[in-house]
């Protein structure tokens, strides 16, 4: 377009028109810079939409905050211009100013009033978004130090064990929430781990969330069990009414032994990946805190076995869209493919808490707040317990398989041994503790030469054995597939042991 020809095109136009016209530029103007992500492509659709229809130029340049400065100009500044054919407009919001508006025309007769009037209007709507700008990445900023101030600086540094851990505020707020992770080392060498959700964004979530963890590692520090320190911090929120819904996993890890003992409070349960791949979620149980005042939580007991990894997370990993069923399965899914499977990158292996998040919300934006924290295991147990719950069954064939598989035992021994394994911890499950909370199952696996050696024992009460046609088989099962099987039994325990000769 020729010097001046885009003055000469608005003023051919009737006011009407010429008003029409120039409320399509402010509009226009005002739907890009609230939508678009990118500042620069905005202020360049702008100065691009003033040039070709009020100005031959236009330039915009401002610095929304500290060394975060923006410049870009279109069209083509004239040769010959008086001051009648130049403008500039500073962009502000009233208090402080960003930046300014240029605009220049080579028309003889200068910038009309109307369009004057419309780059005035302009560059206070820019000048308006600018300071929304600025004050949206200050409370970030100023969530952020608050994050960081509420979760751990660091996790502690272990022989034989890693933690990595994750946090990702909902998408639609800053960043900070109600959702936390925690790990610390305990006087007597042990190490607390806690996880939780505290119902709610923002920063009232934030400080109650604060208020809470902070409770928990109080009680952690002389706690006798994970479930007496869930108990006092139940009474803790219980004298402040307007908490509201709390939920939370408090946990006592051994390194020397890879126990790990935890209770939950509404919680979700935590996952155990093992290293040959399955991937099984825990028990959980018992209200949110503050719901009564006898929270009543069960305490678990789990080995964490060489290679293993821990999972704990915040339900903001698998409520996202409203499906709690197939969010626990792509939870399941994603944590096997990440941390059991060979697909996974060096990246993510690094801090594979991170990068389940990354995978669980590649393809859609978090409405919640979440936490992870993985705990991963890399030397070996003298032994393992387990509560007997049924799910101990799966995780003790999947350990002694891979055993099996390290001593080359394969055919028909291999299947021969997981089944009468699995008859001794299916017993253990379903007798030792009839009448009772769920106590342990101790395994131990031994190479005793060329024979492999596997003990199960509880800690409970049988009742006397009476055989039915359909039950009671197991033991014969037993004898059939071992070389040699001993039952010991005492008052204090039962204790099955299992031996198998293999290799030449």
């Amino acid at each position: 377009m020729t010097e001046a020809g885009n003055e000469r095109l608005v003023r051919s136009l009737d006011p009407a028109e010429r008003l029409e016209h120039v409320l399509d530029l402010l509009l226009g103007a005002g739907r890009t810079l609230t939508r678009s992500e990118n500042l620069s492509d905005a202020l360049s659709y702008i100065a691009d939409s003033v040039a070709t229809n009020f100005a031959d130029y236009c330039e915009i340049e401002c610095a929304p905050s500290a060394g975060d400065e923006v410049r870009v100009s279109a069209g083509t500044m004239p040769p010959n211009f008086d001051k009648a054919g130049s403008m500039t407009q500073h962009l502000n919001d009233g208090r402080r100013t960003f930046g300014t508006l240029r605009c220049v025309t080579g028309s003889p007769d200068g910038f009309t009033d109307v369009v004057r009037k419309a780059v005035k209007i302009l560059a206070t709507e820019v000048g308006v978004v600018l300071a929304a700008r600025a004050m949206t990445q200050r409370e970030h900023r100023v969530a952020d130090r608050l994050q960081r101030a509420l979760l751990p600086e660091k996790l502690p540094a272990l022989d034989g064990t890693q933690f990595f851990a994750a946090y990702r505020p909902a998408s639609d707020e800053a960043e900070v929430g109600g959702d936390w992770f925690d790990a610390f080392a305990l006087p007597n060498g042990r190490v607390a781990v806690s996880v939780g959700d505290v119902a709610g964004h923002g920063l009232e979530a934030a400080v109650i969330m604060g208020e809470v963890r902070q409770a928990i590692r109080t009680a952690a520090v002389a706690a006798e069990s994970a479930s007496a320190v869930l108990d006092y911090v139940n009474r803790i929120v219980l004298l402040r009414q307007s908490l509201g819904i709390v939920t939370a996993l408090f946990a006592i890890y051994d390194p020397a032994t890879g126990e790990l003992r935890y209770a939950c409070a509404g919680h979700p349960p935590p996952l155990l990946a093992l290293a040959n791949g399955p991937v099984r979620a825990l028990p959980a149980g018992s209200l949110p805190l503050g719901c009564r005042d006898e929270l009543q939580s069960r305490e678990w007991t789990f080995t964490i076995p060489e290679r293993a990894h821990m999972v704990f997370y915040t339900d903001g990993l698998v409520e996202n869209d409203r499906d709690l069923i197939g969010g626990e399965r792509r939870l399941l899914d994603t944590v096997r493919q990440l941390l059991c499977e060979a697909g996974a990158s060096d990246e993510e292996r690094s801090d594979p808490a991170l990068a389940l998040q990354e995978r669980i919300f590649a393809r859609v934006s978090n409405r919640d707040d979440a936490a992870v924290l993985v705990l991963s295991r890399t030397a070996p147990v003298p032994y393992y317990v387990f509560s007997a719950v049924p799910v101990v069954a799966a995780l003790s064939r999947a350990i002694v398989a891979e055993r099996l598989d390290r001593l080359g035992i394969e055919g028909e021994r291999r299947f021969g041994i997981l089944v009468a394994l699995g008859e001794a911890v299916a017993n253990a499950i379903e007798h030792a503790y009839r009448d009772a909370d769920p106590g342990p199952i101790r395994l131990e696996l031994t190479d005793e030469g060329k024979h492999f050696v596997l003990c199960v024992e509880d800690f409970g009460r049988w009742r006397p054995f009476v055989r039915r046609e359909e039950r009671g088989r197991g033991i014969e099962m037993m004898h059939a597939f071992m070389d040699r099987v001993q039952i010991q039994s005492t008052r204090a325990s039962t204790r099955i042991v299992l031996k198998a000769a293999y290799g030449s």
